[in-house]
């Protein structure tokens, strides 16, 4: 009988550095997306939900059902950068509350495709001693999600 080859956490593991943070319009490719290199997190990702009460009379315990699945409210970082005309794009669609396409793709080769419906910016507090970078958070709720593994090839979020 041959032995199985358990994954030690070294084989497994990756640090999200390399990660590819991409946005555009809502039916755009990840060709067609513009990058946004100075994200510095992306906020909680999936969709979860609750249950709903189903119970009937004639049970003696409390039933339920699940209920439809909500993806999260994000707080998206980035290291300041006015003179990236591609971020510069991302935080007016945010201040005008626009929805715009979300892509990301880890170097573990998991993807996500998102719509955000962004919700405004704001600049972090700047304090001193002088121990961190200026960052901007923008607010967004992740409206559905599309997850993917990337084969190798920059793989489109809207397969036609």
């Amino acid at each position: 009988m041959a032995e199985e080859h358990f994954k030690s956490s070294p084989e497994y593991a990756k640090l999200p550095a390399g990660t590819i943070v991409k946005f555009g319009k809502v039916g755009d490719t990840v060709e067609q997306m513009k990058p946004l290199i100075n994200c510095k997190s992306l906020g909680a990702t999936g969709l979860t939900g609750s249950t709903v009460d189903s119970t009937v009379l004639i049970e003696k315990n409390k039933q339920g059902v699940s209920d439809l699945p909500e993806g999260p409210e994000k707080s998206i970082g980035f290291v300041d950068d006015p003179e990236n005309e591609d971020f510069i794009e991302f935080l007016n669609a945010a201040q005008n509350r626009d929805t715009v396409q979300f892509y990301f793709a880890l170097p573990n080769k998991r993807t996500a495709t998102m719509i955000l419906s962004l919700a405004g910016w704001e600049l972090n507090d700047i304090v001193a001693p002088a121990t961190e970078v200026i960052q901007i958070t923008v607010k967004a709720k992740q409206n559905n999600l599309s997850w993917g593994i990337d084969k190798g090839e920059n793989s489109d979020p809207n397969p036609k």
